[in-house]
């Protein structure tokens, strides 16, 4: 395994590193810095990031010592996603660089249109899947820009709001601030009269539920959800949902993606996204109605498609000589449940 230095810089160059930053961890002495590239940077905070977390400080810690605070905010021209939090050496932001536009699928995130634009047609639920910072929530947000070029009736229920969409007609709404929680906002989309209803993310029963009664009644449905792989998707919701809704998910449901981007920690090699969907269709629906005992079933389903898992996906990389075997063994092996089942 490759080891990644972290280099200490100062002044201008800091300043500028953090400008470029995606990922910044922010106490009051101390700030580290990573880019899209995995490249990890450190130092002490330039006075205007010393000024922000005072302030965010000042007015959201000492309201609440106890707790955490989510949030958005801008910053040297930049909007972040901030989560503010106690620790053993004190308070700390982790900040998420949010993006100054709708990214592109091929320039942006090198990825397929045509792969996923199947998964988002008519009703139901598309999730978009992965781990913490796998990029689940920026490809989602790439779908939503490119069905608004032709649809307009679309609401967000975020938390916090991170991409701002152009169109007028889109009616986004941030958790706390706008409406209490998930299922009310998804509810209130229902009687907006949103034909596309956007949930940043599914982590708990009530928003399972809110969500699959929407796509089940005419609504076409995308939200993120933390997973492992394709088959995974399925798992983590059927544990979510009430019981009584569990072959109401597998009629509801209309497409699954998942990924991860691999970083090599320099700018001399992009990011690689690996991945893997499902369109699910008939042939991919009986399979999910026989519970999870059956879902290697579906790797069947995704060869008809056509469509690669990520196996597939990281040998074309090793072919291709843009990755190694070693650096992408944790999808040619163990990642890979649907087939090894």
């Amino acid at each position: 395994m490759k080891t990644i230095q972290t280099e200490v810089l100062e002044g201008q160059e800091l300043f500028d590193t953090l400008q470029q930053g995606t990922n910044i961890y922010l106490r009051e002495n101390y700030v580290q810095t990573s880019d899209d590239h995995g490249i990890v940077k450190e130092g002490k905070p330039p006075h205007i990031w010393l000024d922000f977390f005072q302030t965010n400080l000042s007015t959201r810690a000492r309201r609440s010592p106890d707790l955490s605070a989510h949030y958005t905010a801008e910053l040297a021209g930049n909007r972040y996603r901030c989560c503010l939090a106690n620790s053993y050496k004190g308070w700390g932001i982790n900040m998420r660089k949010l993006p100054n536009k709708i990214p592109t699928f091929r320039d942006d995130l090198h990825l397929d249109w045509q792969v996923i634009e199947p998964l988002t047609r008519g009703s139901g639920l598309t999730l978009f899947a992965g781990r913490m910072g796998s990029g689940k929530s920026t490809t989602m947000t790439a779908a939503i820009g490119k069905l608004l070029e032709t649809e307009a009736s679309v609401g967000t229920v975020e938390d916090p709001i991170e991409a701002l969409y152009d169109k007028q007609s889109v009616i986004q709404r941030e958790i706390g601030t706008h409406v209490k929680s998930f299922p009310e906002a998804i509810r209130d989309c229902v009687r907006q009269q949103r034909n596309v209803i956007v949930i940043s993310e599914i982590r708990d029963a009530d928003t399972a539920n809110a969500a699959l009664m929407a796509a089940s009644t005419g609504h076409s449905v995308f939200a993120t959800i933390h997973a492992d792989n394709i088959f995974d998707i399925y798992i983590r919701m059927l544990a979510l949902v009430d019981h009584r809704y569990e072959r109401l998910l597998a009629r509801s449901l209309r497409g699954l993606w998942w990924q991860q981007v691999v970083r090599f920690g320099t700018k001399e090699r992009r990011p690689l996204p690996v991945y893997e969907s499902l369109l699910v269709d008939v042939e991919a629906r009986q399979v999910l109605e026989k519970g999870p005992d059956a879902l290697p079933m579906l790797a069947n389903a995704m060869d008809r498609q056509k469509r690669q898992n990520m196996s597939q996906v990281a040998m074309d990389y090793v072919r291709m000589n843009k990755a190694s075997r070693e650096e992408m063994s944790e999808f040619l092996t163990r990642r890979n449940m649907i087939n090894s089942m």
